[in-house]
C-alpha cells in the first residue's frame, strides 16, 4: 500500500513539473499569441563614441498616419520602445525623433534635416501574428528599418 501512494505521489509531481516546464516554454519561447500588443517598435542610433552626444531622446510613432503614442525616453544609443495592439492588415508606420534641449529645458523635434531618413516604413500584420519594427539610426542620418514577423 505504501509503495502505491509513493508511485501516486510521483506521478503527480512529475504532472505538476511538466505544466511548469509547458508555462515556461510559452513564456520564454521564441513567439507568444499576442494578448497586450502585436506591434512593437524599437528605435536607436548607432555610431555614437562620445557621452558628450548622446542626448536624451524619444520617438513619437504614427501608425496609418495617426499619432498612436510615444516611445519611451532614453539616451540615442539606448532602445527605445512603443506597443499596441493593432488589426491585422497593412499599416504604414512612421517616427519623428525628439530630443531634449538643455538650454530650453524640454524636448524639441528634430528639424527635417536632422530626422533620420528614411522614417517610414509599410508592414503586414498577419492574423494571429505580432511585428516587431526595429529603426537603427546613424549619425550621418541614414537608418535602416528591419520587420520581423512571428506567427502563431
Amino acid at each position: 500500500m505504501r509503495h502505491v501512494r509513493c508511485v501516486i505521489v510521483f506521478f503527480l509531481l512529475s504532472v505538476l513539473f511538466m505544466c511548469s516546464t509547458a508555462e515556461r516554454e510559452k513564456e520564454f519561447g521564441v513567439y507568444r499569441k499576442p494578448d497586450k500588443y502585436n506591434f512593437k517598435f524599437v528605435g536607436y542610433d548607432t555610431g555614437i563614441n562620445n557621452p558628450e552626444n548622446d542626448r536624451r531622446a524619444y520617438y513619437r510613432v504614427f501608425i496609418d498616419k495617426a499619432e498612436e503614442g510615444r516611445t519611451t525616453t532614453g539616451l540615442e544609443s539606448q532602445e527605445k520602445t512603443f506597443e499596441a495592439l493593432l488589426t491585422p492588415n497593412r499599416h504604414l508606420v512612421i517616427v519623428v525623433k525628439w530630443v531634449l534641449d538643455k538650454k530650453a529645458g524640454r524636448y524639441v523635434k528634430l528639424n527635417n534635416i536632422e530626422q533620420p531618413r528614411p522614417n517610414y516604413v509599410y508592414f503586414n500584420l498577419p492574423e494571429d501574428g505580432a511585428v516587431t519594427v526595429e529603426l537603427r539610426s546613424t549619425r550621418n542620418r541614414s537608418s535602416i528599418f528591419h520587420v520581423s514577423t512571428g506567427i502563431n
